[in-house]
């Protein structure tokens, strides 16, 4: 059963992510989540994590235009919307339409897609907001902050003197332990990291021939047409 601290914590950022819908929409779940005890709480957790891909998800009702939110772009796999208690002024959330939690539960087409959608409207966004800066953020998991069991890129415009800090304690560590770590690490990613962007890079490969070899083709039927 959760300590009375991790319930305390877990109750704090579900409620901060609360603060982001209509307060009359949540005014219930607000309540139940405040009255609960450790024991309900995991209950609650548990409850939620089973239909995570449903429609108790905050984000899915928010997709499925069940709760009411200010929209700045949609498309058939993507919705970005203002957060509606942003840490800046126009601060958005980029979500995806499917339900995912983690980034790597993504498919990369739908997962490219989303990171082109952010680079291209982080100009954008700098320039109509005469923002000096613009913080990134994703969280993945409860511990880390994770409210809302759905992938979200928090697009937070910085200005001077906004207060935002994502400041954290630097801890001084051995050269032997930051090697170990580093051994671990690129074992890793020089077998299945390396083997997954090699796949991809063939896969590309593949299509960029296709590519040329069609054109090719309609370039040689349009030039026999035209030959006397």
């Amino acid at each position: 059963m959760l300590s009375d601290k991790e319930a305390e914590q877990i109750k704090k950022n579900l409620l901060e992510q609360l603060k982001k819908f209509p307060a009359e929409q949540v005014s219930e779940l607000r309540e139940q989540i405040e009255d609960a005890n450790p024991e309900e709480l995991e209950e609650f957790i548990k409850a939620q994590k089973s239909q995570q891909k449903g429609s108790d998800c905050i984000f899915c009702q928010i997709i499925s235009g069940k709760v009411e939110t200010t929209k700045i772009y949609e498309d058939a796999d993507i919705l970005c919307v203002l957060d509606a208690y942003p840490a800046s002024r126009g601060h958005v959330l980029v979500i995806p339409k499917e339900h995912f939690q983690f980034i790597g539960e993504i498919p990369d087409a739908l997962l490219n897609k989303i990171f082109i959608f952010v680079k291209s409207i982080e100009p954008i966004m700098i320039e109509i907001l005469k923002a000096q800066g613009m913080s990134i953020h994703i969280s993945q998991g409860e511990l880390a902050g994770q409210g809302v069991p759905h992938f979200c890129i928090n697009m937070i415009p910085r200005y001077k003197d906004d207060k935002i800090s994502f400041e954290w304690e630097r801890k001084k560590i051995e050269k032997k332990e930051l090697e170990k770590v580093a051994e671990e690490l690129r074992k890793k990613a020089s077998t299945e990291v390396r083997k997954k962007i090699e796949t991809e890079s063939k896969k590309e490969e593949e299509k960029r021939k296709h590519h040329e070899e069609s054109e090719a083709e309609k370039i040689s039927r349009h030039v026999k047409r035209r030959m006397p």
